[in-house]
């Protein structure tokens, strides 16, 4: 019995050693295992190790914020929504922009655009072209409202903003850039009229706000609109000597103008200026001579053209006297006309009269000889000679009468100058020259 004890607790030592070394190779090499939940006092599980990245392996792409309406989207709809209430204005001056404001029959838009103009032409989106005429207007703002001589059919009247308007907010801009550009280059013909450019609010002081939405010649008068198709303001200039400046009357200052209908006269400048003017004059009757001018112009009630003009001319003609060998003649003239301007499609005739003060210098070559007494027996006869010069000048104001044609930037300018006292001293004279 004793030996068999001392078997049987040899047996249990040897079955707890296998044990124990079973345990100790487990926490050696563990097995993977699916999930495991660690207790309160479990360490907690490492990090499998990260493979450094090869080169030339793609990266998965940063995950992204969840992303706003794509800016066409709004664009195109503020575009649908606007331009059938946007309107092509035509003057004899140029064109610009307009849009209909209130009711289908009224038209707000830049008073530089309809000022001084007698005939204004609106043409809608569908084409359709009618008369209008000034109805109210303000020199402060710029701002000008046009009625039509009936209500242009599918007219949308355009809703101003109210409310504050936020620097950094979104505008777009719709006019006719360099509208009549087209019919000179057939490649743009559907690029310019009612075309749409994009930019935010840059600055708001006042009746004015400024945009760096880009506006060229032709935009004037023009809305600035906001995401919600609502009109801010009409736009007014643009500093020629910046990029992306630009600025606009507020809308409220066009509502203003709605008391003022059919209270006000015809905006009308007492004066203006008209150009400048640079060109080759001949003048003479029998004697030729030629040169350049420059000259200058304004307007009295618009069609009184007012202009002085400043040449110099100079050329050889004909002695006075036998015994002068040739005549040089420099002559400086300053003249000043007026009349009146008559309009002819792309023509403008203007019949004139005025002055014109001439200052000749006139420069005498002669010959003289000494006489000498054996010349009248020898044959050839030597004598001494020299020639000399003698310069004289004079002033002379002689009245004119003439008529300019003015076409595009050219003019052609005719005067019969009149020397009453001795005709034959009258005097045509014809210019040709650019306006600029």
């Amino acid at each position: 019995m004793k030996r068999m004890h001392v078997h049987t607790l040899w047996l249990s030592f040897l079955a707890l050693g296998l044990v124990l070394a079973s345990s100790a190779r487990a926490q050696t090499n563990p097995e993977p295992v699916a999930a495991t939940t660690p207790g309160p006092s479990a360490a907690p599980p490492t990090r499998a190790p990260v493979a450094p990245e090869q080169p030339g392996a793609e990266s998965p792409p940063p995950s992204l914020p969840p992303t706003a309406p794509p800016t066409r989207e709004w664009l195109k709809a503020v575009y649908e929504q606007v331009v059938d209430s946007v309107v092509l204005i035509e003057t004899e001056y140029g064109t610009g922009s307009g849009f209909f404001f209130q009711t289908p029959t009224l038209v707000a838009t830049a008073l530089h655009v309809v000022d001084d103009a007698d005939t204004i032409v609106v043409q809608t989106s569908d084409g359709r072209r009618q008369l209008g005429h000034v109805v109210a207007y303000s020199r402060k703002h710029d701002l000008a409202l046009v009625r039509l001589e009936h209500a242009s059919p599918g007219a949308r009247v355009l809703e101003p903003a109210t409310g504050q308007v936020d620097i950094g907010q979104p505008v777009v801009v719709i006019g006719h850039p360099f509208s009549g550009l087209e019919y000179q280059v057939r490649e743009l013909r559907g690029l310019l009229n009612w075309s749409m450019t994009q930019g935010v609010v840059s600055a708001v002081a006042g009746s004015w706000l400024q945009t760096d939405a880009a506006i060229n010649p032709g935009n004037s008068g023009g809305p600035i609109v906001n995401e919600r198709g609502q009109v801010l303001g009409v736009v007014s200039a643009t500093l020629s000597q910046a990029q992306g400046i630009s600025v606009a009357a507020r809308i409220a200052r066009v509502r203003e103008l709605l008391p003022l209908i059919d209270t006000q006269s015809p905006p009308r400048h007492l004066w203006r200026f008209e150009a400048m003017e640079l060109g080759f004059v001949v003048q003479g009757a029998s004697d030729v001579i030629e040169g350049f001018s420059l000259g200058a112009g304004m307007r009295l009630l618009k069609h009184v053209p007012v202009r002085m003009r400043l040449s110099v001319l100079a050329g050889s003609v004909q002695p006075d006297a036998s015994d002068i060998l040739t005549t040089r003649l420099v002559r400086g003239t300053a003249e000043l006309s007026g009349g009146y301007a008559l309009s002819w499609g792309a023509f403008e005739l203007s019949p004139n009269f005025g002055a014109a003060l001439f200052y000749d210098h006139e420069r005498n070559s002669s010959l003289r000889v000494d006489g000498n007494g054996d010349c009248i027996t020898m044959t050839p006869c030597l004598v001494n000679g020299k020639v000399i010069s003698a310069s004289e000048g004079r002033f002379r104001l002689l009245p004119m009468v003439g008529a300019s044609l003015d076409f595009a930037r050219l003019r052609l300018d005719y005067a019969y100058q009149i020397a009453i006292q001795q005709s034959i001293d009258s005097q045509h004279r014809v210019l040709v020259a650019f306006t600029f």
